[in-house]
């Protein structure tokens, strides 16, 4: 750390638009106010006048930052209180002549009225401000400071009050989208300033938590380009001695963060402390928010003596502050229980259930940007307060919080997500938790206090894991004017990926007090690796179309998808191309199921086989091991009734161990086989289409497990999409138990030892296979394989999230099915 001993101080008139460029060039001599280099004597009295010559300090505050003046003019300079004109003489030097005074004791300050900075005089309540922005040229006119001394003699050598930091960061492919620099020593590091000439620096008297630079650029943000080129970022900070140092936290446009000390010292006012970082998050960071773009509002934490900064005085209701751009440096000192922002998205649900923030927002699009929430789900009923987010604030409504998809998982981890909350007065509701999208909650705590352990303790619906805690559970305060605690709440979860994301909200809907805080919500990996279990992994989906949705992309998505998650084997439903580029294609012209050789050994697959293929929606079976076809299953014994999409018995070959794979698609209509458009209401009203798939499926099982003639095969796996709902899910379907819909899967249930590996690995809960509410893909084994799953799991990641398609609206992007994932222990 290198900090200037002594104080001298500056003039730049362009402050900020160079105060957080990534370059800063050295100043020529002559109007951009360099120091001169002609040799000065000390002062004169003519004429009860004293001439001081104006200069730059060579190595100050603002010269480090690249925003030297070009001139001193249109600026105001008062001398020990008095106006002094701004003169130049006729070879470009800038002079004024002040009053003399007899204690030889010259006090000077150059400023500009009407920039927000001071109410009245520019050497008391000065703003140094919480909140600066890259590029923004807010503090251009700034004051500077400077003292008459023997060693400049006639010169007035102008700098800042303020110390600044000068961050340079190298690092590659990545985005800063801010810097914060707070004290862990609790001293202030912005906030309102009175100058001291004596000490040639600025003593805060009204102090704020940090100094914030955004660095959001209405979405551009600052790259860094490379470990070799360095990009600047210098920070405005409050002078003063730091007990325990700084703490420099940068975060990205991906949500990773990384944290600095600097070490414990004294900040002069006109100093500037270089620090040179690479940008390295830790390795288990998968993903960090600390809401350190706002900075608007009062510090509600502290309670009444909490004050922050807003654009104005006008205290926000829910619907107001939307004209803000987000971009306003706050000049205004606010209380405690001031909001920086109305909601963030509108009031009314129906405008934002089914969208996102970056679809559906209440503030304006740049304060949007500005405060890097483009990829957020909700901040529903949600308000920026300093540094944090609040959440139901002054409404008897509950809010809810939806975090994007984490980042920076291959394939599935074990991870822990932790975040402060704390809960409004009168709080008389739980906190909700889902872990949406993936992932399974295994533990939970708060202040370190175990709330449940065990995936049976938190339960599982659909797609997201939950888990809830009574606001009893915690000190509630009494009033929002006292000063209020935080509480942690850590949960461990299994099975996340890149599309985990988290949801935060009050458990009821209901009227009533639903309000809390949210802040710092991380969450960091456990477990290395793809999360793994096992030496033989199996990957089975339902890839709609022959992935029709990355068909025209070359298949690049999906071979990245598959290559993430590196399957032995696969087995794809619906493998056959139906279309191309996007549009109706001829036979002659579809990739798939020719192509399939090709395209499974872009994810390092070198077997592949078809199974029975009679219409446009067979199954393919791709393998690292040799495959061999025992078996297609076409029609059946009824003529007229055939197994609608075929069926095969696959045998992989896995060194030496044979394992038969009954791969199969049943009937996906209501109505019944073969029945015409003018029947098809009537055939559906009889239930005709689960007594087909009851049909097909008695074949199958018929013809393969239970055919006499493989009574010694022992390793089977049967998979595939069976469009009908299993009697082991009912507890959450409730269907009458003679409906029909559980017709086919009651036919492996009661005549084979097949063991439903996702129920089995999940009693008691529920798991979709498809973009809805159902699960109709399966993965069934024999004893002998059960025995051998290490872990089976839906997958829900980033990827196969499905979104409508734009070309046609039934179906949707990638698919309208999830994968399903099973590692196996040989």
């Amino acid at each position: 750390m290198r900090i200037s001993s002594k104080f001298i101080l500056t003039v730049s008139a362009a402050f900020v638009m160079c105060l957080l460029s990534s370059t800063c060039e050295k100043p020529d001599n002559g109007e951009n106010g360099k120091e001169p280099e002609e040799t000065y004597s000390d002062i004169k009295v003519v004429d009860g006048k004293v001439r001081f010559y104006l200069a730059n300090a060579k190595d100050g505050t603002r010269k480090a930052m690249g925003l030297l003046n070009d001139s001193f003019s249109p600026w105001k300079l008062k001398i020990n209180g008095s106006d002094c004109e701004l003169q130049k003489t006729d070879d470009g030097k800038w002079f004024a002549d002040a009053a003399a005074a007899s204690n030889e004791t010259y006090n000077a300050v150059l400023y500009r009225s009407g920039t927000g900075w001071f109410p009245s005089s520019p050497f008391n309540s000065v703003l140094i401000p919480l909140s600066q922005f890259q590029g923004q040229t807010a503090m251009k006119y700034f004051p500077m400071y400077a003292s008459y001394s023997k060693e400049n003699g006639n010169k007035l050598v102008f700098n800042d009050g303020f110390a600044v930091l000068d961050l340079s960061l190298k690092g590659k492919d990545v985005s800063i989208v801010s810097v914060k620099v707070s004290a862990p020593g609790g001293e202030p590091v912005s906030g309102q300033a009175t100058f001291l000439p004596s000490k040639g620096s600025f003593q805060i008297s009204e102090g704020l938590y940090a100094a914030v630079l955004n660095c959001t650029n209405e979405g551009a943000y600052a790259p860094l380009t490379g470990i070799d080129t360095p990009r600047r970022f210098p920070i405005a900070i409050a002078p003063g001695n730091y007990s325990k140092g700084l703490e420099i936290t940068i975060c990205d446009s991906s949500h990773r963060m990384m944290r600095h000390t600097v070490p414990a010292g004294s900040f002069a006012g006109g100093s500037v402390t270089p620090v040179d970082l690479t940008y390295a998050p830790d390795d288990d960071l998968i993903w960090y928010e600390g809401f350190d773009t706002f900075v608007w509002g009062g510090d509600i934490m502290k309670g009444t003596a909490g004050k922050g900064l807003a654009p104005d005085g006008d205290k926000l209701g829910i619907t107001d502050g939307t004209a803000r751009i987000g971009t306003e440096t706050p000049k205004t000192f606010v209380d405690y229980d001031y909001p920086g922002s109305g909601f963030i998205q509108s009031n009314t649900w129906d405008e934002v259930n089914g969208q996102n923030l970056s679809t559906s927002h209440q503030m304006s699009e740049t304060y949007v940007k500005s405060r890097n929430l483009q990829d957020w789900i909700y901040l529903f009923r949600c308000q920026e307060f300093q540094g944090l987010v609040a959440m139901a604030l002054g409404t008897t409504t509950r809010g809810i919080l939806c975090t994007p998809p984490v980042t920076n998982i291959t394939a599935t981890a074990e991870i822990k997500c932790s975040f402060k909350v704390c809960f409004h007065p009168g709080m008389n509701d739980a906190l909700l938790v889902e872990v949406q999208n993936g992932g399974m909650i295994t533990e939970a705590s708060i202040d370190g206090k175990s709330l449940g352990s065990g995936v049976d303790a938190f339960p599982f619906t659909a797609n997201y894991s939950s888990f809830t805690m009574p606001g009893t559970t915690v000190s509630i305060p009494s009033t929002m004017a006292e000063p209020k605690t935080w509480h942690e709440v850590v949960l461990k979860i299994s099975g996340a990926t890149d599309g985990t994301r988290f949801y935060i909200a009050a458990n009821s809907s209901n009227s009533g007090k639903h309000g809390m805080f949210i802040d710092d919500i991380e969450v960091r990996k456990l477990s290395e690796g793809d999360g793994r279990k096992g030496n033989l992994r199996l990957l089975y989906w339902n890839i709609q179309n022959g992935m029709w949705a990355d068909q025209a992309n070359n298949y690049n998505k999906f071979v990245e998808w598959v290559k993430r998650y590196d399957p032995d084997i696969c087995v794809w439903c619906e493998a056959s191309s139906i279309y191309k580029d996007n549009t109706n294609a001829s036979s002659s012209s579809r990739f798939l199921p020719d192509g399939w050789p090709n395209l499974a050994a872009r994810y390092g697959h070198k077997y592949s086989a078809l199974g029975g293929k009679r219409d446009n929606y067979p199954q393919e079976i791709t393998s690292k091991y040799p495959i061999r076809t025992e078996l297609k299953i076409t029609d059946t014994n009824v003529s007229g009734k055939p197994v609608s999409h075929g069926a095969a018995i696959q045998e992989v070959d896995v060194n030496g161990r044979k394992i038969w794979f009954i791969t199969c698609h049943m009937w996906p209509q209501g109505y019944g086989y073969g029945v015409s458009s003018a029947n098809q209401e009537a055939s559906k009203a009889a239930h005709e289409g689960n007594y087909y798939r009851q049909w097909e499926m008695q074949y199958i099982i018929a013809n393969t497990k239970n055919a006499s003639k493989y009574a010694a095969q022992t390793d089977w796996i049967l998979l595939g999409d069976m469009n009908s709902r299993s009697r082991q899910d009912n507890w959450y379907y409730n269907y009458a138990a003679d409906d029909t819909i559980l017709l086919c899967q009651d036919v492996i249930l009661n005549n084979t030892d097949f063991i439903d590996v996702v129920w089995q690995s999940f009693p008691g809960k529920f798991l979709t296979s498809t973009q809805g509410g159902a699960r109709i893909d399966f993965v069934y084994a024999s004893p002998s394989m059960w025995n051998c799953v290490e872990q089976a799991t839906i997958l829900f990641d980033k990827w196969t999230s499905a979104s409508k398609s734009q070309y046609v609206s039934s179906f949707y992007n990638p698919s309208d099915h999830r994968p399903i994932l099973v590692d196996f222990k040989l």
